[in-house]
């Protein structure tokens, strides 16, 4: 379990957190975090739940790129283009996708262990 030990999982948390109490709980106006540090955020957070489930049930320590890929696209449509026609109370912003694509890779780079350094890591094991 890795991914919650992550520091930049914990930082992930950890700003939206804040995030979310200055905004709702203080009522502070933060501009450009109010429009997209949540949706920063989405991908790093959700995609390391999913990892820490796939983890626990499975053993897989690393989503592909092309679940990350697969997830970004999917959710991004779900947020974009289905939420805004069911409910007035979201609003399709392409900008968002830029965001979510951002902590996609962010989460791919960053939290995602990598596969390379799991095998070096074996490797010297061995010797």
């Amino acid at each position: 379990m890795r991914t919650l030990r992550n520091p930049f999982f914990l930082l992930s948390v950890s700003l939206f957190a804040l995030h979310q109490i200055s905004q709702k709980g203080l009522g502070l106006q933060i501009g450009w975090a109010d429009s997209y540090l949540d949706n920063l955020l989405c991908f790093p957070i959700l995609m390391g739940i999913w990892q820490v489930e796939r983890q626990l049930r499975w053993k897989l320590d690393r989503l592909s790129g092309f679940e990350v890929l697969s997830a970004w696209l999917f959710l991004s449509f779900v947020f974009e283009v289905v939420f805004p026609k069911l409910s007035a109370g979201f609003t399709a912003d392409w900008m968002d996708v830029v965001f979510y694509a951002a902590g996609a890779i962010g989460f791919y780079f960053l939290i995602n262990p990598a596969v390379s350094s799991r095998l070096d890591t074996s490797a010297s094991h061995g010797r």
